[in-house]
């Protein structure tokens, strides 16, 4: 079969057949296309169509402070892209060992690292327009989990209240951020913002005051903004307990484990698990406002001194 030349540029084409060979009860076949364009027989170009109709179908997340290799930021991560969805990691610092990270190489096409500080709001700004524009101008999912991590004020009174301030800043003003940056590319009723927060917003130890005041201040911004975003977002909180960040190296004893209920130290899986649940309207699209303890039964338990 072939297209007569010329035949388009005329305003028609005549596909033809060709004829057997002599002695064959055969007859040549003539089919006439009249009206066609010449620009209707152009092959358009769908390079860049090809992959929009993936692209549009995954779920897209921002997760902050996934620097750290075996963070609860990178764990929460690796879940993300391990579960198809198309992602941006933020942190003020590098990625540790990004080249020898197997779920970070297998999934480079979906995946997209951006430095910035979320304490400097031109950064964030600049970061979520960046983040946006590889997410397809779509954000499902805002994971605010950047933090300073130390809880302890330390140093001289000055010293303190710099420290106070870093920790308001970062843990906390940093996540308001964030998510005002990412509203308008949220998509209205299938949107999810979920803060980590701490245990330490509820029990503390001496010389936490800022650490445990801007994790606290965590829990009241998760049900502001769950009222304030109501059929636009869901806003919730998750209270780690104590979880190994330390990829296998902390030496742990068996009064570590004991202490418990559920016999082991908590995992960033334990956490990373929870925000997926937390991230997908389709399973947790009645829960809003809320704050989610995983810390393995501890602060279910009634301590006496010893």
């Amino acid at each position: 079969m072939m297209l007569e030349p010329d035949a388009a540029a005329r305003g028609f084409a005549r596909l033809v057949f060709p004829a057997r060979p002599a002695g064959t009860n055969h007859t040549r076949l003539q089919l006439w296309f009249v009206n066609i364009q010449a620009s209707d027989l152009a092959v358009p170009d769908t390079s860049e169509r090809l992959a929009s109709p993936v692209l549009c179908e995954m779920k897209t997340a921002v997760v902050s402070g996934t620097g750290t290799r075996h963070g609860l930021g990178r764990g929460i991560l690796h879940a993300f892209l391990q579960e198809g969805w198309r992602c941006v990691g933020i942190d003020i610092s590098q990625h540790q060992e990004e080249q020898t990270d197997p779920v970070l190489q297998a999934h480079q096409q979906q995946y997209k690292f951006i430095q910035a500080d979320i304490s400097d709001e031109k950064q964030v700004q600049t970061a979520i327009q960046e983040a946006s524009s590889f997410l397809q101008r779509s954000i499902n999912c805002l994971v605010n989990n950047a933090g300073i991590a130390q809880p302890y004020l330390e140093g001289n009174h000055s010293q303190r209240i710099q420290s106070w301030q870093n920790y308001i800043a970062t843990n906390l003003s940093g996540a308001f951020l964030m998510s005002e940056a990412c509203l308008p590319f949220m998509p209205h009723g299938d949107a999810s913002i979920v803060h980590i927060s701490s245990v330490r917003a509820h029990f503390s130890e001496p010389n936490s005051e800022g650490y445990g005041s801007a994790k606290a201040g965590l829990i009241g911004l998760t049900r502001a903004q769950a009222v304030s975003l109501a059929q636009h977002a869901r806003v919730n909180a998750i209270l780690p307990g104590w979880i190994d960040t330390s990829g296998g190296s902390m030496e742990l004893t068996k009064q570590d484990t004991d202490w418990h209920p559920v016999g082991r130290i908590g995992a960033p899986k334990d956490i990373a698990q929870a925000v997926l649940f937390l991230a997908d309207s389709s399973k947790a699209g009645f829960i809003t406002g809320q704050e989610l303890t995983i810390d393995g039964g501890v602060t279910a338990k009634l301590v006496y001194p010893e």
